[in-house]
């Protein structure tokens, strides 16, 4: 079975040290050899697409922008591709922002890597995909420190203590080689928003 591994970065902010953790080749590599990991999804956030291109093409992906692989890739996912390529047999697909991230979510990813924004760790908690939270420290708020840090606490989510690729890769082997996680109650979007603060506050 092959696997899709989902990367939100934040729709306002790029979070780059969490690109190039992800787009590191042994990185790719690790994860494509040992749960065959075929793609990776990275929303990287406005302003960063060219960034974000050239960081795909260091790394040897000859169609980091072809038209015709966009279009296709772009269809299949349901988002508007902006770069698109494959290093380490793995395809690598980039966008700024979509506003159904959540149908992004529910269909393709076995595996959600994303930044601590209160909003994205929701999204995957409440469609009960494995989760690994990176905290971009330099943004970073107590608020959503402490969100993650009691959800990891709970075994709703595995939290990397850095955006190295080294402490992601970490994060993603315990994610990916635990049982399960602890689900949330299903509700409606309020009703979990409220239970995230809560559980900061708790």
């Amino acid at each position: 079975m092959t696997r899709t591994m989902v990367v939100t970065c934040g729709a306002t902010v790029p979070f780059p040290s969490l690109v190039q953790a992800v787009l590191d080749l042994d990185f790719l590599t690790t994860i494509r050899e040992r749960w065959n990991f075929k793609k990776v999804v990275i929303q990287y956030g406005r302003g960063f697409g060219g960034e974000f291109e050239k960081r795909v093409k260091a790394l040897g992906s000859a169609s980091a922008h072809g038209k015709e692989a966009i279009g296709k890739a772009s269809r299949d996912l349901g988002v508007e591709l902006e770069v698109h390529g494959r290093v380490a047999a793995v395809e690598i697909c980039g966008f700024a922002f979509t506003t159904d991230i959540e149908g992004l979510l529910r269909v393709h990813a076995d595996l959600v890597i994303s930044h601590a924004g209160t909003g994205s760790i929701l999204d995957a908690l409440r469609l009960h995909k494995r989760l690994v939270v990176v905290a971009n420290t330099g943004l970073m708020d107590n608020h959503q420190l402490q969100i993650t840090d009691r959800l990891r606490s709970r075994g709703h989510l595995v939290a990397a203590h850095d955006a190295t690729s080294v402490a992601v890769l970490e994060a993603v082997v315990s994610a990916m080689e635990a049982d399960s996680t602890t689900p949330l109650a299903t509700g409606t979007s309020e009703a979990f928003t409220n239970l995230l603060l809560n559980v900061a506050n708790s």
